[in-house]
C-alpha cells in the first residue's frame, strides 16, 4: 500500500536538543540517524549547524536509494532553532561516505539554490549491489564533525523506477480528458503540460518529460516551485512535456477523506510515495535522469540536457 510522504519535509529539531556550553554535543534527531560531536567549548548555541536528509533515510520511512544504481541524496543545513538556513552558506561541503562494507571515499556536496528558496547540498553516489545496507555521511562543519547515517535497499526491496529502466504505461488526465481529476492541475493557472496521456508518450518515439508535484498544496520552502522551474526553462517541441498531479480529488483531503484513495496511478505505477519526482526519459523510452524531493534549476536544466 502507497503511504504518501510529502511530511517528510515537514523536518525541525526543537532548540532544547542542544546542550548550551557543553565542551561534546552529541545530537541524536528524531528525524534521522544523526550525531554531531563539537570540539569547541565555546561555540555560542546560535552558532551550531547540523545536516539533515531531505529524502527517506530507510529509519524513519522505507529507503528510496537503491544499491547498484546511480543515486542522489539531498541534505539541508538547519540552525539550533529548527529553522533550515539559507543564507551565508558554502557552496560546498566535502566528506566521507562510508559504505556497509568496505572503504570510505571523499565525497563533494555541491550546493544547489538556482530558483528555489532554501539551498541545498546533493550527494551523488552509487555502492555496489551487494553492498546494500547502513551508509554513514562523515561531513565537519563550524567545527563540528557530523556522522548522518542512511540505508541503501536492495532494488526487489522498492517499485520506484530507476535510472535506464523503461518507462511505465500509466494514463494521466489531459485538459479533453480529466479522468474525474478535480482539479487537473493545482497550480493557481493550469500549466501547459496536460495536452498528452502518458500512455500516448510512452508509446511514441520522442523523449518524455513527466513531473510529478501538487504545485497548490507545497507547504515548505524545501519542496520548491519546481513545476514553475520546469515552465521557465525551453524544451524542445519533439519532446512530450507532461505534468501529473498527485492526488485525483485534492479538496476531499481537507474533508477526512481517505487519502490512499485518492493518490493518482501516475504515482502507484511509478512507485512513489513522496512527491515532487521528475522523470526524464529518451526517445527509446529508456529514464535518463530521476530527481526526487528537492531539485534547483540547474539539475532540472541538466536532467534535460541528457536528452538533448
Amino acid at each position: 500500500m502507497v503511504r504518501f510522504r510529502s511530511e517528510l519535509q515537514r523536518r525541525s529539531i526543537p532548540r532544547r536538543a542542544f546542550i548550551a556550553g557543553a565542551g561534546s554535543v552529541f545530537l541524536l534527531s528524531s528525524c534521522s540517524r544523526q550525531q554531531v560531536k563539537n570540539s569547541g567549548t565555546d561555540t555560542p548555541i546560535d552558532d551550531i549547524r547540523f545536516m539533515q536528509p531531505g529524502f527517506a533515510d530507510g529509519f524513519t520511512m522505507p529507503s528510496t536509494l537503491v544499491a547498484g544504481k546511480p543515486q542522489r541524496a539531498p541534505f539541508f543545513l538547519y540552525g539550533s532553532n529548527g529553522l533550515p538556513i539559507v543564507n551565508d552558506l558554502p557552496t560546498e561541503l566535502v566528506g566521507q561516505l562510508i559504505p556497509p562494507t568496505g572503504s570510505p571515499t571523499t565525497v563533494n556536496l555541491r550546493q544547489h539554490n538556482e530558483g528555489i528558496p532554501t539551498p541545498y547540498f546533493l550527494l551523488e553516489f552509487e555502492i555496489a549491489e551487494a553492498n546494500k545496507g547502513t551508509c554513514q555521511l562523515k561531513v565537519a562543519i563550524n567545527g563540528s564533525e557530523q556522522i548522518v547515517e542512511f540505508r541503501v535497499v536492495g532494488k526487489d526491496e522498492t517499485n520506484l523506477i530507476q535510472v535506464g529502466e523503461n518507462m511505465r504505461l500509466v494514463d494521466t488526465p489531459t485538459f479533453t480528458n480529466t479522468a474525474d481529476f478535480d482539479p487537473l492541475c493545482t497550480r493557481y493557472e493550469p500549466c501547459p503540460f496536460h495536452q498528452k496521456n502518458l500512455s500516448e508518450a510512452v508509446s511514441n518515439n520522442r523523449p518524455t518529460v513527466l513531473m510529478v508535484s501538487t504545485p497548490g498544496f507545497c507547504q515548505t520552502s524545501i519542496c520548491g516551485p519546481v513545476l514553475e522551474l520546469l515552465i521557465e526553462l525551453p524544451t524542445d517541441p519533439d519532446w512530450d512535456v507532461i505534468h501529473a498531479e498527485v492526488y485525483t480529488q485534492p479538496r476531499k483531503i481537507a474533508e477526512g477523506k481517505d487519502i490512499q484513495g485518492l493518490i493518482a496511478p501516475v504515482v502507484r505505477t511509478y512507485g512513489m510515495d513522496f512527491e515532487p519526482s521528475l522523470i526524464v526519459a529518451d526517445s527509446k523510452n529508456k529514464v535518463k535522469t530521476r530527481l526526487d524531493y528537492a531539485f534547483d534549476k540547474r539539475e532540472i536544466r541538466e536532467a534535460l540536457e541528457s536528452i538533448v
